[in-house]
């Protein structure tokens, strides 16, 4: 009994230490999920028992889609639970918790459905089910309070409302005590969350670097106030933690940095036209959405042979699927 607590003891002190001195060789799911811890802290130190059932929301989803693709056979390349977090993440401090329930589900069920049909798409489903949910309900998941409860307008909705003039603190915009978002409000907790991913050869500072250069467009041209703009938890949750992330890059080098910046400039020219946080958020999984799309025609330019053939399988099933089924005739007895 010693002798097998002892094994077991210097198995997890090696896996601690190989997660500590080379993460790049870990799963990739668990480096993600480490990046986002700080993250989820600061939202329950913030919001707290209602961070905590947001996040049980998602682990649940993400379980059951474990569950799933157990039943169905289908192997997976990740953890489903990891969009179902990123999803979560995103979904206002004074949302009704059927919208996270909704972001979640739909995560879950995206990743299912990217492993078993795209599995080469680079994309962060979690946030993609975030924009589909809040387009589709026209701003359910939008609701915020301030931490310690009460209905508050998050920074960016503030700022619009007081026509263009600062309305909190930067400090505590860094630090994350402020209405947004339920698990990405604190910038200081995306930062240490973004350390780690660069750490573990995960994140692509020239990603963040031209994200950036892009976001200041807007703001030179509209002459705002750059430490307010971009002093932001939410944006650079979605613009570190998810669109840098190298997993979801296109592969070519100029893509990369092409990404970024028209991300950035995407995200913060949104708000011209009076859209708040949940604009930049949702710019930057349509750019996801985009850059696969992008990837995909290429692939296709170079592989037309084998698109001919899977499109005429896909007709062939099609039809199969369409003919109305008939009993076979009965045999005359003989």
């Amino acid at each position: 009994m010693v002798g097998q607590a002892s094994a077991a003891l210097e198995a997890a002190l090696t896996w601690v230490k190989r997660i500590g001195v080379e993460p790049e060789a870990a799963e990739p799911s668990l480096v993600a999920a480490i990046a986002l811890v700080p993250s989820v802290v600061a939202g329950v130190i913030f919001f707290g028992l209602d961070a905590l059932a947001v996040l049980g929301i998602a682990l649940a989803a993400g379980l059951l889609a474990h569950v799933a693709a157990r039943l169905l056979g289908q192997p997976l390349d990740g953890t489903p639970i990891v969009p179902a977090f990123v999803g979560v993440a995103l979904v206002g401090s004074g949302a009704p918790l059927t919208w996270a329930l909704a972001v979640a589900v739909v995560a879950a069920a995206f990743e299912l459905g990217r492993t078993r049909y795209v599995p080469a798409a680079r994309l962060q489903v979690g946030i993609l089910a975030y924009a589909v949910v809040l387009v589709l309900s026209r701003g359910g998941p939008g609701v915020y309070v301030a931490p310690g409860g009460g209905p508050s307008a998050e920074p960016v909705r503030q700022w619009l409302a007081g026509g263009g003039h600062a309305q909190l603190d930067p400090v505590r915009l860094y630090v994350g005590n402020v209405a947004g978002p339920a698990l990405a409000t604190s910038m200081l907790a995306v930062a240490v969350g973004a350390a780690w991913l660069w750490y573990s050869r995960r994140l692509s500072l020239l990603v963040v670097l031209t994200f950036l250069v892009g976001a200041l467009v807007p703001i030179a041209v509209e002459r705002w106030s750059v430490g307010y703009q971009l002093d932001s938890g939410p944006l650079w949750f979605a613009a570190a933690l998810v669109l840098a992330d190298r997993r979801t890059l296109p592969a070519s080098g100029v893509g990369r940095p092409l990404l970024g910046f028209l991300t950035g400039a995407a995200a913060l020219a949104a708000r011209t036209r009076g859209l708040a946080i949940e604009a930049s958020l949702a710019a930057v999984a349509w750019m996801q959405v985009l850059s696969v799309v992008v990837q995909g025609l290429n692939w296709v330019r170079g592989h037309r042979e084998e698109t001919w053939t899977r499109l005429r399988e896909l007709r062939g099933v099609a039809l199969t699927l369409g003919r109305p089924h008939r009993p076979r005739p009965a045999q005359p007895p003989s």
